[in-house]
């Protein structure tokens, strides 16, 4: 048998995953006590401090202590009760989870109690307990988590990635109650705040900004048992990655890379090569049909009938997007003009709509686009080449995404983003290191209105930023100003390719070093793109710097740049061996 604190922190492992999973746990707390306000502050990305406020329903003092017993919940009576829960949290782990690996207070009262009571557990142990004085609802104040589980602790990421989890936590679920205000504090700074006015744009306002906002279409659709809204952003506002895809099932925020995918699928033929929505979907269906009790933090579901809600998501979207105007005058309502090259994958458009004509577009080479003398020159006449990696001659291109190159010892398909990616990262840590930062003032500060995991980032990352060439300052609530940014950033848009390059600073598999972080997300958004042409100078001129580059197989992320098909294997494929 083992030792009941020892059991308890192994238990707290499937739902104390990070900073994010202990916030997740507390605000479905607040929301199932029915809460009208909570107040979510952070220091040092929740390691050193979670505190989250609300003024629901409290807690009885003489069932405080309770509330911290394993599988102890009064969310959930009968075992029928399994079969459609509907409430956010309902299996009792979560406050015990959390009050075994970090030092946790517990003030709650009631609304008609004139005191409030007050708990303190030190990993695992009761320390103390008593009357309080404070407002109606629940505090719970968690400080120094894992401290006492250093294995768990240095599995964390950077404080600034953990803020940015955290923020990401309290955003969603401002979109699933915007009747409820939100606010949250990352290291003393408001970074997030919703007005609780029961509007759902009102919320997305809050999380994407008033021009996303206003900008945002609605869909609508309903069954005698199922019924979807869904709030999504028209085809020309598009982000990076797929974390803009917000799913919630009965008010649950959920991942269904099934759901999440009927959006994309709605958008199909509409977003350029490597952009993904912005959208919102709510989705109400019998709590019979929705297995909530399949993951031990309830952050995945199993659906009865899948085909069903697929469509269910996926139709009124199409139908509203399919009624904007194409390629036309009016940039508010038209599609953008898909990236596309020779070889480009078809381009499908919604029924009744023809499909333009297709320019061919590249974006240049870093060399062409980001002049910085203070960087140190890569010398391609004489590479710094490894054993491995012969000096090689490019042939052509396959799809515009692999560069096609011969070499002594047979051919090599070079993926051009990854390649250009690792070139990139290499000159701006080079540049880093010698202090010369290829900062250019902007001619007018720039207003940046952030979402709430971006505006947590930019809190966190201030000094990795400035050492890159960013000016970042503060400026009222949770907006910034940029003042300069480095030179190989957009300049036609630097508010969006500043947007950009924080979404890119969320990847999971970023560097943990803010510099190294920084520096591989700005390769990232300089590089060349998949899909893009290049001419036959350009894809030697890539080849080149990738020769002198100190480490040209993986890209800064660990993805390869290279594959390689001996001459060996060649002559077996064509039978000559």
């Amino acid at each position: 048998m083992l030792p009941p604190e020892i059991a308890s922190r192994i238990a707290a492992g499937e739902v104390v995953e990070r900073p994010s999973s202990i916030v997740k746990e507390l605000v479905e707390n607040a929301l199932d006590a029915g809460a009208t306000r909570v107040t979510v502050e952070a220091n040092e990305g929740g390691i050193a401090l979670i505190r989250v406020v609300d003024d629901g329903c409290g807690i009885d003092a003489t069932e405080l202590p309770l509330a911290f017993a394993r599988h102890a919940t009064s969310k959930l009576a009968p075992e029928s009760d399994l079969e459609a829960i509907d409430t956010l949290g309902f299996r009792g782990e979560a406050l015990p989870s959390v009050a075994a690996v970090a030092e946790v207070e517990a003030i709650s009262r009631l609304h008609d109690s004139p005191t409030a009571a007050r708990l303190r557990i030190h990993y695992g142990e009761l320390r103390d307990q008593g009357a309080a004085g404070a407002p109606p609802g629940t505090s719970f104040t968690v400080r120094n988590l894992f401290r006492q589980t250093p294995a768990r602790l240095k599995f964390l990421r950077t404080p600034g990635a953990e803020a940015s989890q955290i923020a990401s936590v309290v955003s969603h679920y401002a979109l699933a109650y915007p009747e409820v205000a939100f606010s949250l504090r990352v290291d003393g700074r408001e970074t997030f705040a919703t007005s609780g006015t029961g509007s759902r744009r009102e919320a997305a306002a809050g999380v994407y900004g008033r021009d996303v906002a206003a900008a945002m279409l609605e869909a609508v659709e309903e069954d005698e048992t199922h019924r979807i809204e869904a709030l999504f952003a028209p085809p020309h506002l598009t982000r990076a990655n797929r974390n803009y895809v917000t799913i919630f099932i009965n008010r649950r925020w959920v991942r269904s890379r099934s759901l999440s995918f009927a959006v994309e699928e709605a958008y199909s033929g509409m977003l350029q090569v490597g952009r993904f929505p912005i959208a919102v979907v709510d989705l109400r269906l019998p709590p019979e049909e929705v297995d909530v009790n399949v993951h031990p933090a309830k952050a995945e579901v199993r659906l009865r009938n899948d085909r069903h809600v697929f469509g269910l998501v996926q139709r009124p979207i199409r139908a509203a997007l399919s009624g904007l105007a194409p390629f036309g005058s009016d940039p508010a309502t038209a599609w953008p003009r898909p990236q596309s090259a020779a070889f480009s994958a078809p381009v499908f458009m919604p029924s009744g709509i023809d499909r333009p004509d297709l320019e061919l577009r590249r974006e240049p080479l870093q060399s062409e686009m980001m002049p910085s003398p203070a960087t140190p020159a890569i010398e391609s006449s004489q590479p710094v080449l490894p054993a491995q990696m012969p000096i090689l001659r490019p042939l052509g291109q396959a799809g515009t995404t692999y560069v096609i190159a011969e070499g002594p010892a047979g051919l090599y398909l070079i993926d051009q983003h990854a390649a250009h990616e690792r070139v990139l990262y290499e000159r701006f840590l080079a540049a880093e290191t010698a202090g010369a930062k290829a900062s250019q003032p902007l001619l007018a500060p720039v207003v940046l209105d952030l979402a709430p995991m971006q505006a947590a980032l930019v809190a966190s990352l201030g000094g990795a930023l400035e050492e890159h060439g960013f000016a970042v300052e503060p400026f009222g609530g949770g907006g910034y100003l940029l003042r300069a940014a480095p030179a190989g950033l957009r300049r036609d848009d630097p508010a969006r390719a500043f947007v950009e390059l924080l979404d890119l600073l969320t990847r999971e598999d970023a560097p943990v070093d803010p510099r190294l972080r920084v520096a591989a997300s700005l390769a990232c958004h300089a590089a060349v793109r998949a899909g893009q042409g290049l001419a036959p100078e350009e894809m030697r001129d890539l080849i080149e710097q990738l020769e002198a580059c100190e480490a040209p197989q993986t890209c800064p992320h660990g993805r390869p740049t290279m594959l390689h098909l001996s001459a060996d294997e060649l002559a077996k494929r064509f039978s000559r061996k």
